[in-house]
């Protein structure tokens, strides 16, 4: 063991008659090493100590894997804290040639021997090996590729001897799952520490490995080379690299099992203007798009640049919603059936929400049987029944079939009122009905969702319990009219703020559903909320998370990052990415894929998609439109 330590020119300037010299503080420029070398260097067997509280141990890479790919060492990359220095030298062609046609001649006779032999147990590797030989040889000799000697050393950084064993057994393992082995440089740290220097120069060449140009150009940080799809939305550069990355929620496996997506990051994030981003240029592609907007920030974008519609929903108003409207599905046959039982359990988890909401409790178990009777009789009443023909009628003067009206909850309460349902239900259910303050969805369906872009609006109800009702309703609604219909068409259902959902028992499992369900009906979920941690920390919150494929995560809040490292099994390089990411710097994880990319609006968007009330947004368009 043994210490180094910098050396300082102390000598005093040789002019001493200038003003100023007299202490030796003219033309006193630092030198640009001292600037970057470390205060010192103590050296052990197995580590170097290069300052305080900074420890380090080199590795060099001396088995490789027998194929290996673009990106193979990102996973060593993002664990944070570590340089990887490769050291490429081109070797001439000539010599390979000659080296390679005596490898296959050796490869070859001794697989003549072996085989006269008998010995059959080291052939298939020689004829492995024989064959790899003469193709790179084939591809040397026709000019098409070239022969390079690669050096690779990783140099591991820690601030506590103990963290720096944990992190190099975390490098080991990351290695060992690649079928690639790093060697600890034994008494030899410091030339290992040289040769990562950004000098370019190896002092330990024992550990070479010849390469072709392939396998040269997958030693590059390239970040995650499958990001971009080739087809899609461009979503923005990449953080590594600033190529664009283009994403195709759509595009089925093997790359996504799904399209549901979930965007989690807290305020200032840049959540809200990643979610418009990915809605305007999705709709510029033709995907059909139904948006949940808690916060009424979507009006500008939907009306002024999609030229869609906004539904605004808000208490004592009919919103022209009926949570009673049934329609035929198509299963995976192809055969249309009309699911009775589906729509009830849905008015009964309706009614669970009212009663827990008002009594404190679920439904009770026989408000609940009486409830399903109902529901069925109103149905039955119209002759509506799992066929779908039955959902028609026809009209004297019509060209074709007209649909049945379909019982309203003013029906449905005038039914239940003849049966023997508890007095509680009858008084909680009388403010939900028409004219009354909750009287929301007891009106008939008065339009549909035929625009491409389609926005209900929910800012105008502040009454916490009324949003969740109003949610629970038009979520239920737009699950029968939107996600469940069409399933030739791509299909994207924004629900943003979803904690708000995963708080509630029934609308978790709502929200849930419609994760389960969406892929079949070529419906992608879209999920936001900057509250990660009510998804965590619920069964349902985990079970949407877990149906989501893709997975934008923004800069988290400090309490939390460790928690969501830990759920979505990142590396604990990406923790200081999470807590220093700018607005609209994302890590995105493509069915475990991770990479990082910034998500860019246009100048022409960004107006439509900005949410700072300190920015006029009115006339930064005024602008736009005046340039143009």
């Amino acid at each position: 063991m043994f210490f180094l330590t910098k050396k300082t020119d102390c000598r005093q300037p040789e002019n001493n008659n200038e003003p100023g010299d007299r202490f030796g503080l003219t033309d006193n420029v630092v030198d640009i090493k001292a600037l970057i070398a470390s205060d010192g260097i103590d050296c052990h067997p197995d580590h170097l100590l290069v300052g305080p509280s900074r420890y380090c141990r080199i590795y060099a890479l001396y088995v490789y894997p027998r194929q290996i790919s673009i990106g193979w060492l990102d996973d060593v990359f993002m664990l944070g804290d570590i340089d990887v220095s490769i050291h490429i030298d081109p070797v001439p062609d000539r010599f390979v040639i000659r080296k390679l046609t005596e490898i296959v001649t050796s490869h070859r006779a001794q697989h003549g021997v072996l085989s006269k032999q008998g010995n059959i147990l080291m052939l298939p590797d020689l004829e492995n090996a024989i064959s790899d030989n003469e193709i790179v040889r084939e591809a040397i000799q026709t000019n098409r590729d070239r022969m390079f000697y690669a050096s690779i050393f990783i140099s591991v950084h820690a601030e506590s001897e103990s963290d720096l064993n944990r992190k190099c057994d975390t490098v080991e393992d990351v290695l060992a799952r690649k079928a690639a082995r790093a060697y600890s440089l034994m008494f030899r740290q410091l030339d290992g520490l040289r040769s990562c220097f950004p000098g370019g120069s190896c002092q330990i060449p024992d550990f070479s490995r010849n390469l072709t140009t392939g396998g040269v150009a997958a030693m590059f940080p390239v970040s995650n080379p499958d990001v971009s799809h080739p087809s899609g939305i461009y979503l923005g550069p990449s953080y590594f690299t600033g190529s664009p990355v283009v994403y195709d929620q759509f595009i089925g496996p093997p790359a996504l099992p799904n399209p549901h997506i979930a965007v989690f990051g807290y305020s200032g994030s840049g959540k809200s203007v990643t979610l418009k981003t990915m809605t305007a240029r999705s709709a510029l592609i033709g995907e059909r798009i139904v948006i949940l907007d808690l916060m009424g920030e979507y009006e500008s974008i939907v009306q002024d640049l999609l030229n869609g519609k906004v539904v605004h929903i808000a208490a004592g108003r009919q919103s022209g919603i009926n949570p009673l409207e049934i329609e035929a599905e198509t299963d995976d046959r192809g055969r249309q059936t009309v699911d009775l039982h589906d729509k009830v359990a849905e008015i009964r988890a309706l009614f669970t929400v009212i009663s827990r909401a008002f009594n404190g409790n679920p439904l009770q178990a026989q408000d609940a049987a009486i409830l399903e009777e109902a529901v069925r009789e109103e149905y039955a009443s119209r002759g509506i029944n799992s066929d779908p023909r039955s959902l028609y009628t026809k009209v004297e003067g019509s060209v074709g079939p007209v649909k049945k009206q379909v019982p309203t909850l003013s029906d449905l309460y005038r039914r239940l009122t003849e049966k023997p349902v508890s007095p509680e239900l009858r008084e909680v259910l009388k403010p939900f009905l028409r004219g009354n303050s909750l009287g929301i969805f007891d009106c008939e369906t008065a339009f549909t969702l035929s625009d491409q872009v389609v926005s209900f609006d929910f800012s105008d109800i502040k009454d916490e319990f009324t949003k969740l009702y109003a949610e629970f309703g038009v979520l239920t609604w737009v699950r029968q009219k939107f996600v469940q219909q069409n399933r030739r068409l791509k299909k994207k259902f924004i629900v943003d703020e979803g904690w708000h959902f995963i708080k509630f028992p029934e609308s978790a499992v709502a929200l849930e559903t419609v994760a389960r369900t969406g892929r079949k009906h070529n419906c992608g979920l879209v999920v936001a909320s900057q509250f990660i941690e009510e998804f965590l920390g619920r069964e349902e919150g985990r079970a949407v998370i877990g149906n989501c494929a893709t997975l934008f995560l923004l800069r988290q809040h400090d309490t939390v990052i460790d928690q969501v490292v830990d759920a979505f099994h990142l590396s604990r390089g990406t923790k200081n990415f999470l807590g220093g990411f700018a607005p609209g710097e994302c890590l995105m994880s493509l069915n475990g894929a991770v990479t990082a990319i910034r998500i860019e609006p246009t100048p022409f968007e960004w107006p439509y998609m900005n949410t700072n009330p300190l920015l006029d947004v009115r006339s930064s368009k005024s602008e736009i439109r005046e340039e143009d």
